[in-house]
């Protein structure tokens, strides 16, 4: 149901309205979960990367593009770190309509899929935040192997068609 779930939505060309992801996400969530909503948005991610698995970095980006979290940078990544940074339309989007907006969800999806793919505990945290960007920083943790752990099949990112221009047809 997972993949299928994700291609009917990421391919399809009408968009949600942003005002009914707003309110849920901003307005009704973080009122009925009040100071619990930002612990239960970080489980509530990594709960979402166990359902929609992805590939790789490529694919995590594509993913967070068509979620509509932003646009993911992979800043740096080492043995028992790996930096992102989060910028677009979405994050300057939150920050100027909320005066402090959470993206506790991205962040426990990024610790989830790191511990998917690395097979290690992971956990992340918000290291940099302004209006337009964030710095996401996931710690791996290889003295904490994930035991019994059954690797899910990663999702197919639907990837949008790229139209060729009238001269490339042109020339084939």
């Amino acid at each position: 149901m997972t993949n299928d779930f994700y291609s009917q939505f990421a391919g399809n060309s009408i968009k949600a309205s942003i005002l009914s992801v707003e309110l849920l996400r901003d307005a009704l969530i973080p009122k009925l979960l009040g100071d619990d909503s930002s612990g239960i948005l970080y489980w509530a991610g990594k709960d979402l990367a166990r359902q929609f698995p992805v590939a790789s970095d490529d694919d995590l980006v594509m993913f967070f593009e068509q979620a509509g979290w932003g646009h993911l940078i992979v800043m740096d990544t080492s043995d028992e770190l790996i930096t992102y940074e989060l910028t677009g339309e979405p994050v300057a989007r939150r920050s100027a309509a909320i005066k402090s907006p959470d993206f506790m969800l991205e962040t426990g999806f990024l610790a989830e899929q790191s511990a998917l793919h690395t097979n290690c505990v992971s956990e992340a945290k918000i290291t940099f935040q302004n209006r337009m960007r964030l710095r996401i920083s996931v710690t791996i943790d290889h003295n904490q192997p994930i035991i019994n752990h059954d690797p899910a099949t990663p999702i197919e990112i639907v990837r949008p068609q790229v139209e060729q221009d009238d001269e490339t047809e042109e020339a084939q």
